[in-house]
């Protein structure tokens, strides 16, 4: 019987052509800036905003990240990016750091960028801590869409109001605005290490349902948007697929939006592409809420469901050499 991890191999090797190239996660925050400073650049030269400076991106900028100066004023902004295409979480917000505003952008798609603008009393009040267990440690996140509005509008509001600019502004227009989004990826993908080649999570569950169907009748794909992404046996399973991510200690797989309340089982899938191999695990419901409440503690789970970042070599368990028997043992048995 070929293993899940072959046949996972084959594909890869067989859709080379079709692999998708992007930023790399933890260059999405660098991306971000940069997009931020020419998108406001753009934007005060469009409505004749005079004798303004805007501080470029510096990559060694700890405190904020872009300085404003207009009006005999400085302004210290934060930038926070999410490209998640249905639930933005905006990660490592730190009050501690000098900064007057949180400038938040969310694109969902390649033709959707929208933008809010906070406080940092108006940011402490929305924020959740990453970790549950370390809230001392000045490191939160926002997981919300309500503080963004369909034509920015209300950002550009907020935005002439907090920096004293007496006008009402007008932005740009959507094809200036990707036309940017274009130009900051460009300068970020210079550096080779900030790109990545890889398949969606998307193809990786159809790759599973594909696997399936060689040995089963038995199981379903569900629609885009579904509770769930394949159904077997009448059961649910979610898949979710991760790449190894570079941490600041160590590399871990990274899985987004779990939402136990809408699958019976889950099915984790990472690859690292230096050792050319897959890592495995399937979990109940139940297992994984577990585990993740070791992590975090109790008070993790929101409406947007909860992340996970797992080494290669921890309590999930994660195997290399998985087949069909493994998954329908494991279903039968669970």
């Amino acid at each position: 019987m070929e293993s899940l991890g072959d046949f996972l191999l084959e594909e890869r090797e067989e859709n080379e052509d079709e692999m998708e190239t992007g930023i790399k996660t933890t260059y999405i925050g660098d991306f971000g800036e940069i997009f931020a400073f020419k998108y406001l650049k753009n934007l005060f030269d469009k409505n004749n905003i005079r004798n303004y400076k805007i501080k470029p991106h510096k990559f060694s900028q700890d405190d904020y990240d872009i300085e404003i100066y207009t009006n005999d004023r400085t302004y210290k902004i934060e930038v926070k990016t999410s490209t998640a295409e249905n639930h933005p979480v905006f990660h490592h917000i730190q009050f501690r750091n000098n900064f007057d505003f949180l400038l938040l952008i969310w694109k969902p798609s390649d033709n959707k960028i929208y933008f809010s603008i906070l406080t940092k009393n108006e940011a402490r009040k929305i924020v959740t801590p990453e970790n549950t267990n370390m809230e001392e440690d000045d490191d939160y996140e926002i997981q919300t869409t309500e503080i963004f509005d369909e034509n920015n509008r209300e950002f550009l509001n907020r935005l002439s109001r907090f920096l004293e600019l007496d006008k009402e502004l007008e932005d740009l227009e959507d094809e200036e605005k990707i036309e940017l989004v274009e130009d900051a990826k460009e300068e970020i993908m210079k550096n080779p290490n900030a790109v990545k080649n890889d398949f969606s999570g998307e193809t990786y569950q159809e790759w599973i349902y594909e696997y399936l169907s060689n040995f089963t009748n038995d199981v379903e794909i569900k629609p885009k948007g579904d509770e769930c992404d394949i159904k077997y046996k009448g059961k649910g399973i979610e898949v979710k697929y991760s790449s190894l991510h570079e941490g600041e200690t160590s590399k871990y797989f990274k899985f987004n939006e779990i939402k136990p309340n809408l699958f019976d089982f889950i099915f984790l899938i990472g690859f690292d592409d230096e050792e050319n191999k897959f890592y495995f695990s399937i979990l109940t419901r139940d297992e994984i809420l577990e585990i993740k409440r070791e992590l975090a503690g109790d008070e993790f789970y929101s409406k947007n469901g909860f992340r996970l970042n797992v080494g290669k070599h921890s309590k999930i368990n994660f195997v290399n050499d998985f087949t069909f028997e493994d998954f329908d043992n494991y279903i039968e048995t669970h």
